[in-house]
């Protein structure tokens, strides 16, 4: 009887025991797959930079291209777009601008995206005081915060600029991005300071701001200098606003369409105007945006099919592009990477070894 029993106690032992190598088993391949689902994707980093100019500091989100800390490549430079409320759009627009940059089908080269986060943002992005009285309280001035847009250029130009070129790697070509109010301030900034950015986007802009201010600016720029300057982009969204208010998005109808017209009949800037139906004021910025990229680098796509036949294309192509946007622009390295897999792949062999030159041409290797 005392041996069964303990023939009965070792079995219930060796259950015992496998069931807790299960468990742990079980508890190593959960934590071991909750390591992996915890792994974070970043998109971004954020800084914050101390301005003399505002008196305060601010915070800056930054996205760089996917092929900016390759070491497969040579380091290369990268065009910069700075782009307001980035607090609203920086997720979107950062997977944006790396879907149009993807090759071998790119749309525009890939950039360094800086959002640039809001604390006064009336302040910073209107150009003048406010003196509108409420309509429902006279005593109450509304956006009495307003004009501060002169010393927020400034910070961009003399301040976050400085701190972008010291501490990446950038070309010199660079984009304004902004809605609303900030559509408001792009257009300003191309008024009176226009070689400070290549291209400016103004999504659904507040140009009803201050009794049309901008349009009377607009007028007299143009009265001035009869044209606007060579190689500068405008492109302007504007959203199907009538059917959502009657009374203020009327001005904000009125001031974009007499903005076009001044513009498009003095024909001296590339510009694009875009009214996009069935978009409120709220979410016009997001197609505004895709459509701004592809208007503004224009061009800059290349058909690899074409190049099998014709590689000579590439260069000529580039070459064009560069001479339209005012900037030099080479075929990226990695581009090349993707052409030259493509060439071999199909067996163009002639194609090959001519990529494979230009390839060491732009791109040298280190002896």
């Amino acid at each position: 009887m005392v041996k069964r029993k303990n023939t009965f106690i070792n079995i219930e032992t060796s259950i015992m025991n496998n069931r807790l190598k299960c468990l742990l088993l079980n508890l190593f391949l959960l934590l071991s797959l909750s390591g992996k689902a915890q792994e974070k994707i970043s998109i971004g980093e954020k800084k914050n930079l101390s301005s003399a100019i505002l008196n305060e500091n601010r915070e800056i989100w930054i996205h760089l291209p996917k092929t900016y800390n390759d070491s497969s490549i040579h380091p290369a430079k990268y065009p910069v777009i700075y782009l307001l409320d980035g607090e609203i759009n920086f997720e979107s627009y950062a997977g944006m601008s790396d879907f149009l940059a993807k090759p071998p089908y790119a749309d525009m080269p890939e950039c360094i995206v800086v959002g640039i986060k809001n604390t006064e943002r009336t302040r910073d992005l209107t150009p003048t005081k406010s003196h509108k009285k409420s309509p429902v309280n006279p005593d109450v001035v509304l956006f009495g915060d307003s004009g501060g847009s002169e010393n927020f250029v400034r910070f961009i130009q003399e301040e976050l600029k400085p701190f972008i070129n010291k501490n990446y790697r950038t070309l010199d070509y660079s984009i304004l991005v902004g809605h609303s109010f900030g559509g408001l301030f792009a257009v300003n900034v191309l008024l009176t300071h226009p070689e400070y950015f290549n291209a400016y986007v103004a999504n659904d802009p507040s140009l009803w701001w201050d009794n049309k201010i901008l349009i009377t600016k607009t007028k007299e720029y143009l009265d001035k200098n009869k044209k606007f300057p060579d190689h500068k982009f405008l492109y302007v969204s504007q959203a199907d606003n009538e059917e959502q208010n009657k009374n203020w998005n009327s001005d904000m109808t009125q001031a974009i369409e007499e903005f076009r017209g001044i513009v498009e009949k003095n024909g001296s800037l590339n510009y694009k105007h875009h009214f996009f139906e069935n978009e409120v004021h709220g979410t016009v910025s997001y197609p505004g945006n895709y459509d701004a990229l592809k208007y503004i680098f224009k061009g800059f796509r290349t058909d690899i099919k074409k190049l099998s036949k014709n590689p000579q294309l590439l260069e000529e192509e580039y070459k064009k592009f560069s001479q339209k946007a005012g900037a030099e622009f080479i075929p990226s390295e990695s581009y090349l990477n993707v052409i030259l897999k493509f060439m071999k792949t199909n067996g163009f062999k002639e194609s090959e070894t001519y990529f494979d030159g230009l390839k060491n041409k732009l791109y040298p290797q280190k002896n």
